[in-house]
């Protein structure tokens, strides 16, 4: 009996880590959106990246979880575009290619189609250079995240996606009023 107990309170325990580590990226999320600076926008989605990471292995969605490890990878690329190793378009190619080839070998089904087409758009949109152009391109990544966590009835996820979106409109706002 001491085991079962001692199990639950693990995993309500992991749970609990799971919602916190969900909340603290869609905190991150709002902020990344409406930065200025393109290089602010990734290390933002960096950070990000690495929260949802632990949120969605915690949760089980293992497609979700795959696919920001590759995305902190292209971060890391994408932040530093203007030297010379980070400069080539094969990165962008690599990471389309890496994101589809993570989908395949965790693959939840047709679901795994939602998150490997958002982190699509997400290489496209972060390879980016203009801001305007980071937050246009990703309006369908994060629609498309966003249903894959109401199908995952993540909460956080939710939430973070809806919270990015308002941001993606405020930065959009900002941009089409600058101009």
């Amino acid at each position: 009996m001491n085991i079962l107990l001692a199990a639950a309170d693990a995993s309500a325990f992991w749970n609990l880590v799971a919602q916190i580590t969900g909340i603290a990226g869609t905190a991150m999320c709002f902020f990344m959106f409406i930065a200025r600076k393109r290089r602010t926008i990734l290390l933002g989605k960096f950070t990000c990246d690495v929260l949802w990471t632990l949120h969605y292995g915690l949760i089980g969605a293992y497609s979700g979880s795959a696919l920001n490890v590759i995305a902190m990878g292209r971060e890391t690329v994408f932040y530093n575009k203007d030297k010379k190793w980070a400069s080539s378009r094969l990165w962008l190619y690599l990471f389309v290619a890496l994101t589809i080839g993570s989908s395949l070998m965790t693959w939840e089904g047709p679901l795994s189609l939602l998150p490997m087409t958002g982190s699509c758009c997400a290489v496209i949109s972060f390879w980016c250079t203009k801001p305007l152009h980071i937050r246009l391109l990703a309006i369908p990544a994060q629609l498309l995240w966003l249903i894959y966590g109401i199908l995952h009835m993540s909460l956080p996820s939710i939430t973070s996606n809806i919270i990015a979106l308002t941001a993606i409109g405020i930065g959009l706002y900002r941009d089409i009023r600058k101009k």
